[in-house]
């Protein structure tokens, strides 16, 4: 996946309800914004992406500059 240069012009353009894609253990996922925060993004993701890898819980923190939005 190819990252952002610059972080801010991503976190100010992400807004709550955007789909990321996102680079997790060698695959890419794709979920849904569901808050910002300063340094990231909280992301939820299908239940069977969080069962491949191994959450709980079907939600994540993605870095700013670690996603795409689609």
């Amino acid at each position: 996946m190819k990252k952002a240069k610059n972080n801010l012009s991503l976190k100010n353009n992400v807004s709550v309800g955007d789909k990321v894609v996102f680079d997790r253990k060698n695959n890419q996922y794709e979920g849904k914004v569901f808050q910002v925060r300063d340094n990231s993004v909280l992301v939820e993701i299908s239940k069977e992406s969080a069962r491949t890898l191994g959450y709980e819980l079907p939600n994540t923190v993605v870095r700013h500059g670690n996603y795409m939005i689609m």
